[in-house]
């Protein structure tokens, strides 16, 4: 069977050459005053066997799947890049009116109540009290002259002076008292020392069989606040008596 392949191959090539007619010598003069590509242009001149056999080859390669899981890529690239700057544009692009940013500011769990001035004397002795209180989604237990890191708050500057109103729980080497869910009436004064920036946090993304890498890193935006007072407004004191008057 092989040997009948390569006989009606070779029959195939032969008969092509032959079919081929021979040109006459072209002189020096027909070769300047013919047209570039007059050789190929010419009727009498038929197509080889070669030309023709070169030009149904198709050479398989696998670069065809990488250019399509590279289009997917870029595509997925388009997609979520879009969305995800549209977040931050459409946030930066917001004015908010004074009364939006003290109605945010109380939701979140403070007031600003003005600029820390060379005069104030806004920092006192340590006291043996504590306080449990909750800025955003966080809680944090706090003295006079502690420090704490919050998430970046929006609508305060450097040295400006805040009252934390969401006092969960005050504390005493005597007693504690405890909110339902908050004290209405005490408070924790404190003072914005800096915005700055958290560790860097690496985010490192993977599809296996696809080549997608991919690796991001977030640094995420904090607030300073120095613990300057805590403000019972009489609790120990109306506490204590009405354990008195029990006993």
């Amino acid at each position: 069977m092989a040997h009948r392949r390569c006989f009606q191959s070779l029959a195939r090539h032969a008969t092509a050459l032959i079919s081929l007619k021979k040109t006459p010598p072209i002189s020096t003069v027909e070769f300047l005053a013919a047209k570039p590509n007059s050789a190929i242009t010419s009727p009498n001149l038929q197509p080889s066997w070669w030309t023709l056999w070169s030009q149904s080859r198709h050479f398989s390669s696998s670069k065809s799947d990488d250019s399509e899981s590279e289009v997917e890529m870029e595509m997925e690239e388009a997609i979520y890049g879009e969305a995800e700057n549209d977040e931050p544009a459409s946030h930066l692009e917001r004015d908010y009116s004074p009364e939006e940013k003290e109605s945010e500011a109380a939701a979140i769990g403070y007031k600003v109540i003005g600029q820390l001035q060379r005069s104030d004397r806004v920092f006192k002795d340590y006291e043996p009290v504590f306080a449990v209180v909750q800025i955003g989604s966080y809680q944090f237990k706090v003295s006079n002259g502690d420090c704490i890191f919050t998430e970046t708050l929006k609508f305060c500057e450097v040295n400006d002076k805040l009252i934390l109103n969401k006092v969960l729980l005050l504390g005493s080497p005597t007693q504690t008292i405890i909110g339902r869910p908050i004290l209405p009436d005490a408070s924790v004064h404190a003072v914005v020392e800096e915005h700055a920036l958290d560790a860097k946090v690496i985010i490192f993304k993977k599809k296996r069989r696809k080549n997608y890498r991919r690796t991001k890193g977030h640094r995420q935006e904090l607030t300073k606040l120095r613990i300057t007072d805590i403000q019972d407004n009489g609790f120990f004191l109306i506490c204590s008596m009405y354990i008195l008057d029990v006993l």
